[in-house]
Parts: C-alpha cells; sequence; structure tokens
C-alpha cells in the first residue's frame, strides 16, 4: 500500500535558493515553510558548483525525488514509531455494507425520495471512504445520485447504471470526514429520484437479522463503538446506518427523523473502507511553526533525510563531472552524519506527538508496550 504525502508536509523544506549564473532555479525549488533548504547543509552547499550547466535539470529532478522519498520514509518512521507506544482506538473496516437479498419491491411514486441515511459518530481524523455503490433494481436504466450531509451541502453525485434485477457496482472514489467543528455529528444522505412507477428498487436490507445485532436507528442510543463477534458489522463501530425517504432532494433535519428505516437500503448498497487518519496528530492542512513545537523539529528531520539521499546520488553518480571537487570522504562521514540527525528526530518527534489532536489512537497497556519492544 503506498503511502499518500500530507498536504503540510509538501513544501516543509525547499530544494535550494542559491543563484548560479548558468541557470534559473525552478520557481517553486524556493519555496520553503520552515526556511530551511536541502542544498544548505554542509558538503551539499557546493552542488551547485560541482553540476555543469547541462545537467541542471538532472540535478533538480533528484533534488524533486529526494525531498518526496525524505516525507515518505518520514511519515512510515514515524508512525511505526508511535505505534509501538499508542494503538488505534477502533478497527479500520474494509468491506460492504447492505446485502444483495431483496425482500420486497419499492413502488416509485413521483416526487419522493429515496435512499440511505449515514449518521456517523463523532470522530476527528476518522473517514468514510466509498470504494463503490451497489444498485439492486427492476430494470436496466441510469439515473443520478446525490450526497448531502446534514449542513444542507451537496457533497458528491454520481450517475448509477443499473442492470436489470442483479446487484450492479458502480466504481466510485468518494471521501467524506466523520467531523465537522459545526456539527455535534455528521450524516450524509445518499439520495435518487426515479419518478417512474414501473421502474422500482428491490428492497434489499442491512442486515439479516437473524443474529445479535440488530440494526435500531435510534439518535437516542447509537450502536457506535461495539464490538461484534462477527466482524462484517465492524462498519458500527463508525457509524449508523438506515434507509432513507423524503419528499425532499435536499434534506430537512426535522423531516428526515422520521424518515428513516431501520433494516431497508432502498436498492443500494456500499463497498466502503472506515479509517481514521492518525497521520494527523502531527499535521493536518498546514503546520504552524509558530505554535507548534514539532514543527521544526520534523522539518530538519525531512531535510536530513533528503539530504541523506542526494548525497549517496552524488556519490554514486557517473552525470557530475565535477563531483570530485567536492571531498568524497567528507559526504560518506556527512551522509552517515545526516542519517543519526534524521533518526534523533524521527524518536523525539514520535515520543512527543501530542495524540489529543484527534480521535484516533489511545495509549498501549504496559504489556502490549513490552510485547511491541518499547521495554527491551
Amino acid at each position: 500500500m503506498s503511502i499518500i504525502i500530507n498536504d503540510c508536509y509538501s513544501s516543509i523544506v525547499g530544494l535550494s535558493r542559491t543563484l548560479c549564473q548558468c541557470y534559473d532555479i525552478p520557481s517553486d525549488a524556493s519555496d520553503s515553510l520552515s526556511g530551511l533548504y536541502i542544498d544548505e547543509l554542509e558538503s551539499l552547499s557546493a552542488i551547485n558548483s560541482i553540476v555543469n550547466c547541462d545537467n541542471n535539470q538532472d540535478l533538480f529532478e533528484q533534488l524533486y525525488r529526494a525531498r518526496e522519498s525524505a516525507i515518505i520514509s518520514f511519515q512510515a518512521d514515524v508512525n511505526a514509531l508511535m505505534m509501538q507506544t499508542f494503538k488505534l482506538k477502533r478497527d479500520t473496516y474494509k468491506g460492504g455494507i447492505g446485502r444483495a437479498t431483496s425482500k420486497q419491491n419499492i413502488n416509485q411514486i413521483t416526487g419522493n425520495y429515496y435512499g440511505i441515511r449515514i449518521y456517523c459518530d463523532n470522530v476527528r481524523s476518522g473517514m468514510l471512504h466509498i470504494k463503490s455503490i451497489g444498485a439492486l433494481f427492476s430494470n436496466d436504466r441510469s439515473f443520478d445520485i446525490y450526497i448531502y450531509n446534514n449542513l444542507g451541502e451537496l457533497v458528491d453525485s454520481e450517475t448509477i447504471i443499473t442492470q436489470s434485477n442483479v446487484l450492479k457496482q458502480i466504481p466510485v472514489d468518494i471521501e467524506l470526514p466523520l467531523h465537522n467543528d459545526y456539527a455535534d455529528y455528521l450524516q450524509y444522505f445518499i439520495i435518487y429520484q426515479l419518478g417512474d412507477p414501473g421502474y422500482h428498487a428491490l428492497g434489499n436490507d442491512l442486515i439479516c437479522g437473524c443474529d445479535h445485532f440488530k440494526a435500531n436507528f435510534d439518535l437516542r442510543k447509537p450502536y457506535f463503538n461495539n464490538r461484534y463477534a462477527d466482524k462484517k458489522y465492524d462498519w458500527a463501530q463508525w457509524i449508523m446506518v438506515g434507509g432513507y425517504a423524503s419528499n425532499h432532494l435536499v434534506p430537512i433535519i426535522d423531516d428526515c427523523l422520521i424518515g428513516t428505516a431501520n433494516n431497508l437500503m432502498y436498492g443500494l448498497t456500499l463497498e466502503v473502507e472506515l479509517k481514521c487518519k492518525y497521520n494527523e496528530v502531527l499535521c493536518k492542512d498546514q503546520l504552524d511553526f509558530e505554535t507548534n513545537n514539532l514543527a521544526g523539529a520534523m522539518a530538519i528531520a525531512i531535510q536530513h533525510k533528503a539530504a541523506q539521499i542526494l548525497g549517496l546520488w552524488i556519490i554514486k553518480s557517473g552525470n557530475l563531472s565535477r563531483w570530485n571537487m567536492i571531498n568524497g570522504e567528507q559526504i560518506v562521514a556527512d551522509i552517515d552524519r545526516w542519517g543519526k540527525t534524521y533518526a534523533d528526530m524521527v524518536t523525539f518527534i514520535a515520543t512527543n506527538a501530542d495524540i489529543s489532536t484527534n480521535d484516533c489512537l489511545e495509549c498501549r497497556d504496559v504489556w502490549e508496550m513490552a510485547k511491541h519492544g518499547i521495554f527491551s
């Protein structure tokens, strides 16, 4: 699984602000949130002097790659250290919601809207990722489906294609946060309108209803944080799901309080991933170097890791016609020193991370930390 670079790291350190007589640096090479630059560490400060004018494009390509690789390594290494001390509060869920079993036909009436209502636990940095929407309808056809939140915002729309009496999966890529600063609990409504009485949804259900888990959509008693013997219900740690019917496209909350069916999906299913972005413990949108005492350490870590990567490239590259102007032994020594500084910074950051900034992590028990090697 690839690691996605968090936006707040993209320009945390700059590539170079050094002017060169024979070429101009790329316009974004000098962008640096921290004021630090990769080529301003010892040994690398002379990098422009060892590159002839024909090789500048290759140099900056390597600088970009070094920074990107450093950011990816930083995220992975910090995460690994943090997860020795902390653990996820709730399990990630990957799988389906809703069944492809039809128990009744939902006859459409012109002007009415149907779909799914999702009531989210208030999890800061929690995410509902919808990977596909399944449709179980009576005929081959296509129609539009809309996703609104309880703030009245249209957050997405998709075209759904149905196949007669067969569950048809439509791939989508929709990420919906589980937290909003302006709502006690976020809700999402996945809504469609058909209007043709001859074209109807097959009344599939949410769960079988034949075991200990009962899908009672009750705002007073949401079933969050429960653990179920059957892992297929682990989505209920995060969200409460029910069928939705209304006379309004944009949900009216007073109206939808009585418009939710406990165990009916109105012809829809979802393939989802419910997870917590615990990377956001360190940063979410943008690093604040004035108030975040770890921001500087993050910049130093990424700068030194990128320098280590670039230093190895300098030694191995056959394209630098005058690379021997830098003391080769000194670069080797610096590469080792940069690596140690990086390791020290990563350890400091992972140890001092404030997990209260989101709702993803909690401390491990003593026996769990011993098992993971903290006391070894």
